[in-house]
């Protein structure tokens, strides 16, 4: 049975982690992450931002706050 990799000490609802307790994908630049939220958009009409990762100096992408939905 594969072990399981220990996170790392951030709370689960923080930016760096998916709801479901995993680590969101990493992007090595802002403009790779806005591709990959405009392919998101694209295919399934979902509204997501970019940001820059304190914990892992990366870029993710996520819902936006705030919405009034």
């Amino acid at each position: 049975m594969p072990r399981r990799r220990a996170q790392r000490p951030l709370k689960i609802g923080s930016s760096h982690w998916r709801a479901d307790g995993q680590p969101k994908t990493r992007f090595g630049s802002e403009r790779e992450a806005r591709v990959a939220a405009a392919e998101r958009a694209e295919e399934g009409g979902v509204e997501l931002v970019v940001y820059e990762c304190d914990f892992c100096t990366g870029w993710h992408m996520g819902r936006p706050s705030g919405r009034d939905d």
